[in-house]
C-alpha cells in the first residue's frame, strides 16, 4: 500500500512538469496545428510563454479541459 501512494505522489509531480506545444496538443483533441495554436491565444487558456513559444502545463490543460466538458 505504501508503495501505491508513493508511485501516485510521483506521477503527480512528474506530470506537474510536462508542458504540451500547439503540435501535442492538435494531437490529444484531434484538430489540426491552427487550430490548436489559437486555443493558447484564448484569455482562458492557460498559456504560458517561453520566449517565442508557445506551451501549456500538461496538469492545466487537463484541468482546462475537464472545465469545458458539456
Amino acid at each position: 500500500m505504501e508503495e501505491t501512494i508513493k508511485e501516485e505522489i510521483t506521477t503527480e509531480k512528474e506530470d506537474e512538469l510536462v508542458f504540451l506545444t500547439p503540435m501535442d496538443v492538435s494531437k490529444i483533441i484531434g484538430c489540426s496545428v491552427q487550430a490548436a495554436r489559437e486555443l493558447f491565444y484564448r484569455e482562458d487558456f492557460p498559456t504560458i510563454k517561453v520566449g517565442k513559444n508557445l506551451k501549456v502545463m500538461k496538469s492545466a490543460f487537463v484541468d482546462w479541459c475537464r472545465s469545458r466538458r458539456v
